[in-house]
């Protein structure tokens, strides 16, 4: 580059008409309802990825990053190649509490794991923790340790209820993958790849998953994952899971749990036990996620399945839930419908729209189906969504190191017009890039 302003200059001038451009080619497929008759426009900004990174670290390292954004608009598009690099931290978890401090999980259970704390321009690693999750209305939070789970009234209140780990192991023994809390703050879903529990002051009870000594191998398939997981199943008794995932109802009612080799199964109490009261055969091959989404009418359970370009989303009917045996392969009740039926979901979030939806290929969705779509494009996979007390900002985490916060603006929709405001970001949506964090392997934070 000649100089940094020309650079800079290039950045904007050559952004603006990329975004205009691809936005334009996107009107026609989600609002005109055609197939465009040109190929999708292409950026041309990609040979200045070292250099904005670059310039990126240097700003930070100076304490300039509010320049930096001003000179380089933040935009993933051209840093793709880059940000698909394992220098960067996944970023699994985000909350965002009542006075906008935002808490992050970083890293997999393979690998270092940790929570910062950010307020502003203050980034904070918090000492011994590993992972948190919090109840549907965020009173409660439950903070995740070695050989521990605590769960607070608040991010900062006080304890009112700790609990051992199952069969005493450690967080890192079981593969800690999350966790969730119940309304009351007395019981928690812990999701590991040994398998999913719910605890409380009574004990544990394992919900999905097995023991060792119930298997049986099936298959080279099988004998390969033993292989691949040898290490960590020396230190627990419980089989390895792949794609451990659970999602509970805000009243409590349901747990809805699944893994690579099940179906998507719901569960309810009976007699102190959780039982099966759902059985739904995925819409792709692998189910890895769902979400209950009471604040749509009529309350709604999601639940996605991966495979490649084969994976989609189904959606149920709650009120047609206890005692459903379906398939979302056959559709053969009308219990279901269909949500999604392209995208690889890797994290979900409930609104009074309908899903949120975080994407592999760095869209985030807000849908109930494909009769009208609204999306905005990050980039890098969504791995955690979460939207403010205010209504007026959304967090997004990414596979890429990226905290994204999103915030709304107080505009009149026009039906049938694209409503976007940011002139640096593929959507249709109200929404502005207001900041990013990013974590690299082994470096300070940067600020965007």
């Amino acid at each position: 580059m000649k100089n940094l302003q020309e650079a800079s200059d290039r950045w904007k001038k050559e952004g603006t008409e990329y975004k205009t451009a691809i936005n334009e080619w996107l009107d026609i497929i989600y609002i005109q309802k055609e197939n465009p008759t040109t190929e999708c426009p292409e950026e041309t900004r990609k040979d200045m990825g070292d250099y904005v990174l670059e310039q990126l670290i240097e700003h930070n390292n100076n304490g300039k990053h509010k320049e930096f954004r001003d000179l380089f608009p933040p935009d993933n598009d051209p840093l793709s190649d880059i940000l698909d690099d394992s220098m960067w931290y996944k970023v699994r978890k985000v909350a965002i509490l009542d006075d906008n401090r935002i808490i992050a999980k970083l890293g997999d259970y393979y690998e270092w794991q940790g929570v910062y704390s950010i307020k502003d321009d203050e980034i904070t690693l918090l000492d011994d923790l590993i992972g948190f999750g919090f109840s549907e209305n965020k009173k409660y939070f439950a903070k995740v340790y070695h050989a521990k789970i605590e769960v607070h009234e608040g991010w900062d209140g006080a304890i009112i209820a700790a609990f051992d780990l199952p069969d005493n192991l450690t967080i890192e023994q079981l593969q800690y993958e999350s966790i969730e809390v119940f309304s009351t703050g007395k019981q928690v879903v812990l999701i590991t790849y040994n398998g999913i529990f719910v605890i409380n002051e009574n004990g544990f009870e394992l919900i999905h998953g097995s023991l060792l000594a119930d298997q049986e191998t099936e298959g080279d398939e099988e004998e390969e994952n033993e292989e691949e997981n040898e290490e960590y199943e020396e230190e627990s008794k419980y089989q390895f899971l792949h794609y451990p995932h659970a999602a509970l109802s805000p009243d409590d009612k349901y747990i809805t749990v699944g893994s690579q080799s099940s179906s998507h199964i719901v569960l309810m109490q009976q007699n102190q036990k959780w039982v099966e009261t759902a059985n739904i055969e995925q819409r792709s091959s692998y189910p890895n996620i769902a979400c209950f989404n009471y604040k749509f009418q009529p309350p709604l359970l999601a639940l996605s399945s991966c495979h490649f370009s084969r994976s989609g989303t189904l959606g149920v009917f709650l009120d047609k839930l206890e005692g459903l045996q379906a398939s979302g392969y056959d559709m053969d009740s009308d219990a279901l419908f269909v949500v999604d039926d392209r995208r690889w979901i890797f994290s979900m979030y409930a609104s009074a729209h309908g899903f949120y939806l975080g994407s592999n290929d760095g869209y985030l969705w807000l849908k109930v189906s494909d009769e009208k779509s609204h999306y905005t494009h990050i980039g890098g996979t969504i791995m955690s969504i979460d939207v403010a007390p205010d209504r007026q900002h959304i967090v997004l985490g990414t596979a890429s190191g990226q905290i994204i916060v999103l915030r709304w603006e107080n505009i009149t929709p026009v039906e049938g017009k694209n409503n976007r405001v940011d002139p640096y970001l593929i959507t249709n949506l109200p929404v502005v890039d207001e900041k990013r964090y990013l974590f690299r392997n082994g470096n300070e934070p940067l600020i965007w």
